[in-house]
């Protein structure tokens, strides 16, 4: 464990999560803590007021010198690792972990750690529902999902399981963060506005892997050769996932069903039929969630009930509405990325109404352009990428005349309405991250919803 009674440690980033959580910690556990952020107290009050009367301290506008009087520094996943303060903190030898990190060394339950570039959440979410069914009270969820795994692990026993979603920047900055269970699900470049290259955004993943030992398990999707490549070295002992082949080890499809085959059962689990999710993405992160819940001990009704019953968070090709005329309306908001809005479009079978578009993070588009060019009837562009997007499309033989760039939402949704015809999917699948115009994915999602009711009278 690691010793911070009586240390001086810095939190960089105050987020009202993971910021405040981790502050809290430090302190309860004895630490002398400095909370720094770039903004001002004026825009952080609801976040100060959270750590009213533990004692911290402040260095706001900015990082600097009573940060670096530090022993050791927890930094926040939104703060950037190339900024000239962390520079300074290692010419001065001061250690840099994660939040992640932070929390692996206070706990003693077995870690199940998934990352990739899509589907995180959900298979997060869906392995997290089966193992609660298989070990009632003994379970916790938390990690990139939206609780910080620093406010569920500590203090927690060497019975208990911590099935945590794990990002890019968490995982840059871990040093002894070992999970029993690894599960890398896909890869596609995404957040180069961060990581500046797509190899820096590899090497961050492939970090779930390097403390991983010959008792652990890394479950890996060996139909992404990229995923395949970072496995490479892995101490662990690997587990295959595939939609397209049979594996020795692992889960794959077999007469229309996820079917398992490791050293102590082989058969089938769950009928393609029976898998509430849509999209074929869908059903490899099915079959991630099986096979990670198998290692973990969950038996096979727990299992397919947890399918079954697994209700995705909103805003993930949640149908909204549906008309009588044939119609359906999706929010899949959270495809943040190009990958993910491509998985969109490959998971309908009708005509697609697509809104796209939103902040630019030098992404590249030329393969979703490609699946627009095949799947896409209209195409609706907004926010910062609207004009990047459209010049993709056009060289990928789109009509010009079936692009409509728009300002807002609810000018996208008008002219949605405008051209759409029975049986579309109107679907809104931006493949871009949302802070142009909105605080978060879900803000966006909720604002679609909202101009979608609108239109259609409720």
């Amino acid at each position: 464990m690691l010793e911070i009674k009586d240390k001086k440690v810095a939190v960089i980033g105050l987020s009202k999560r993971t910021g405040v959580a981790t502050a809290r910690m430090l302190v309860q556990h004895g630490a002398r803590v400095v909370v720094s952020d770039v903004k001002g107290s004026g825009e952080l009050k609801e976040e100060m007021a959270m750590l009213e009367g533990t004692g911290v301290e402040y260095e706001l506008e900015g990082h600097g010198e009573k940060s670096l009087k530090s022993d050791l520094i927890v930094v926040s996943p939104g703060v950037p690792l190339d900024i000239p303060f962390f520079r300074e903190a290692a010419k001065r030898g001061i250690p840099v972990i994660s939040e992640i990190e932070l929390a692996f060394q206070f706990t003693e339950a077995k870690i199940i750690a998934i990352t990739g570039t899509n589907g995180k959440t959900t298979t997060t979410g869906l392995l997290g529902d089966i193992l609660k069914k298989a070990k009632p009270g003994r379970v916790r969820v938390a990690g990139n999902i939206g609780i910080p795994l620093i406010q569920e692990a500590v203090g927690l026993g060497s019975d208990y399981w911590l099935v945590t979603e794990v990002s890019s920047f968490q995982l840059e900055t871990i040093r002894e963060f070992r999970p029993v269970i690894s599960l890398y699900l896909n890869f596609s470049p995404d957040h180069l506005d961060r990581h500046k290259t797509v190899k820096n955004y590899w090497e961050a993943k492939r970090r779930l892997f390097i403390n991983q030992q010959a008792e652990d398990a890394a479950i890996i999707n060996i139909d992404d050769p990229e995923v395949v490549r970072a496995a490479e070295g892995c101490k662990a002992e690997i587990f295959a996932v595939s939609l397209e082949r049979e594996v020795k080890k692992g889960v794959f499809f077999s007469d229309n069903a996820l079917f398992i085959r490791t050293d102590d059962y082989q058969g089938p689990v769950i009928n393609l039929a029976e898998i509430p999710l849509k999209g074929r993405h869908n059903q490899q992160n099915v079959a991630f969630a099986i096979l990670a819940a198998h290692l973990a001990g969950a038996d096979k009704s727990s299992i397919r009930e947890g399918i079954r019953n697994f209700v995705p968070d909103r805003h993930r090709l949640e149908e909204i509405f549906r008309d009588e005329d044939g119609t359906f309306f999706v929010d899949d908001s959270k495809a943040t990325n190009p990958d993910a809005a491509i998985k969109a479009l490959y998971s309908f079978t009708k005509p697609v109404v697509l809104i796209a578009g939103g902040q630019d993070r030098k992404a590249d588009f030329s393969a979703l352009a490609r699946v627009i060019k095949e799947r896409v009837r209209i195409l609706i562009l907004l926010g910062e990428t609207r004009y990047k997007i459209r010049e993709e499309v056009l060289k990928a033989g789109f009509n010009n005349i079936n692009i409509h760039v728009v300002d807002n939402m609810r000018e996208a949704v008008e002219t949605a309405f405008k051209n759409k015809q029975p049986g579309d999917c109107l679907l809104l699948s931006p493949g871009c991250p949302s802070w142009d115009m909105y605080s978060s994915y879900k803000e966006r999602g909720n604002d679609f919803k909202k101009e979608v009711a609108l239109l259609r009278g409720n």
